[in-house]
C-alpha cells in the first residue's frame, strides 16, 4: 500500500504493507529515532507523535490509519517556538530527562499546554500519567510543566502587543 502524509512539515510518500505499524516505518523508513518502541502496547508513552495535533501513541498506529493526515515528531518539533518554551521549563525545573523518554515527555507537555496554559493538577497528572520513566521525578516534571506553561503564556502575551 502506498501511504501519502505531511511528515514534519514536508509530503511524503512510502510504500509499506498496510498492518506496518507507524513506529517501524518511522524508524526504518525515515530514520526517525525519537519516537521509540517501549512497550508496543500503547501504554509506556515513549513512541508518541503529534498526529493531526493529537499525541498519539505510534506503537499501536497502522500505517493505512497515516494517509492523509499530518504528522510531527520530536524531530520536526525540536524545530519550533513552542519547543524553547518547554526546553526553558525542563532546564529550570532541574530536569534532565534520558534520551529514551526525553521526546514523549517534550511533546506530552506541549500536547497540555495547546489546551491549556494554566493546567491544574488533575489536568497535569492526567497527561503525564502516560509517560512511564523513572530517569526524573515525578514533581520535577510537573515543575518543568508549570515553567513551560508561563514561558509560553509570557512569549503570546508579548505577541499581543
Amino acid at each position: 500500500m502506498t501511504v501519502e502524509f505531511t511528515l514534519n512539515g514536508a509530503e511524503t510518500r512510502v510504500s509499506v504493507p498496510s498492518d506496518t505499524l507507524f513506529v517501524d516505518v518511522l524508524r526504518s523508513e525515515f530514520g526517525l529515532s525519537g519516537a521509540r518502541p517501549g512497550c508496543m502496547r500503547g501504554q509506556c508513552g515513549n513512541c508518541a507523535v503529534l498526529f493531526e495535533g493529537e499525541l498519539t501513541r505510534t506503537c499501536l498506529l497502522p500505517m493505512f490509519r497515516v494517509d492523509g493526515c499530518e504528522i510531527v515528531t520530536i524531530e520536526g518539533f525540536v524545530k519550533s517556538k513552542e519547543f524553547t518554551d518547554i526546553e526553558y521549563g525542563f532546564e529550570r525545573a532541574g530536569m534532565d530527562p534520558c534520551r529514551f523518554c526525553i521526546a514523549s515527555k517534550i511533546l506530552v507537555a506541549h500536547s497540555l499546554l495547546l489546551t491549556e496554559l494554566e493546567p491544574s493538577d488533575l489536568e497535569i497528572e492526567r497527561a503525564t500519567s502516560g509517560v512511564w520513566c523513572r530517569c526524573t521525578s515525578y514533581s520535577s516534571f510537573v515543575e518543568g510543566i508549570r515553567f513551560a506553561a508561563r514561558a509560553r503564556k509570557r512569549r503570546y502575551n508579548e505577541r499581543s502587543f
